[in-house]
């Protein structure tokens, strides 16, 4: 599904997104910088119960939110300091937050050696046809690992 949408588009989406989550759902959030990754992030977290400040994990790399009314631990990850080799995702610890039953949102998955063969739903955002708009393109991938 590709659609084109401004600010609250995506953000409407991201909740719609958000209130059908499961635990272990994977979330990859791609697009170029400005793109509209965290925006989406912050209205899909937030659509879960989360207040306050919900900065982008672009220095800190994981920002860690555990929603007390279902129980979610949700991972927001940003990879784009990184190579994202396999080694590298292990040594951070990634890897064993990928196995888990956390919900996973990741900023900058093209990082990630493997991510388009893991299940999940990637986020594809990029400029659309007017400056305040963004084309979204949704895939889901069922079948990974």
């Amino acid at each position: 599904m590709t659609k084109e949408l401004d600010v609250s588009g995506l953000e409407e989406l991201a909740c719609e997104l958000a209130a059908s989550v499961k635990p272990g759902d994977r979330y990859f959030l791609s697009g170029l910088l400005g793109a509209g990754k965290s925006t989406f992030a912050r209205a899909f977290i937030r659509y879960l119960g989360v207040e306050g400040a919900i900065p982008s994990p672009t220095f800190i790399m994981d920002s860690v939110y555990s929603i007390r009314e279902s129980g979610l631990v949700v991972h927001h990850i940003d990879l784009y300091r990184l190579e994202g080799h396999r080694e590298e995702m292990q040594m951070l610890g990634f890897e064993e937050i990928l196995d888990s039953e956390a919900v996973v949102l990741i900023e900058w998955p093209e990082r990630m050696e493997d991510y388009r063969e893991r299940r999940g739903c990637t986020i594809s955002i990029s400029n659309g046809v007017t400056p305040n708009s963004r084309r979204v393109k949704v895939e889901w991938n069922l079948a990974g690992h």
